[in-house]
């Protein structure tokens, strides 16, 4: 994804297309299939966190 997408895009893209759409895990020493049960766990997991740093790019794109 383009760096010249504003900040809040990117965040709103993962929340809504990276997230939902995630089939593994990928590591330096290989990769994770996730099932139903640890696709859940990390939608509850990184939503939260994704979220919070939209909002935080949103007050930062009006302020500037």
């Amino acid at each position: 994804m383009s760096d010249q997408l504003p900040e809040s895009f990117r965040w709103s893209y993962a929340i809504c297309k990276m997230v939902p759409t995630a089939y593994q895990i990928e590591t330096n020493y290989g990769s994770l299939p996730l099932d139903d049960e640890l696709r859940l766990a990390v939608e509850r997991a990184v939503r939260p966190i994704l979220e919070r740093r939209l909002k935080q790019a949103e007050a930062k794109e009006v302020r500037s």
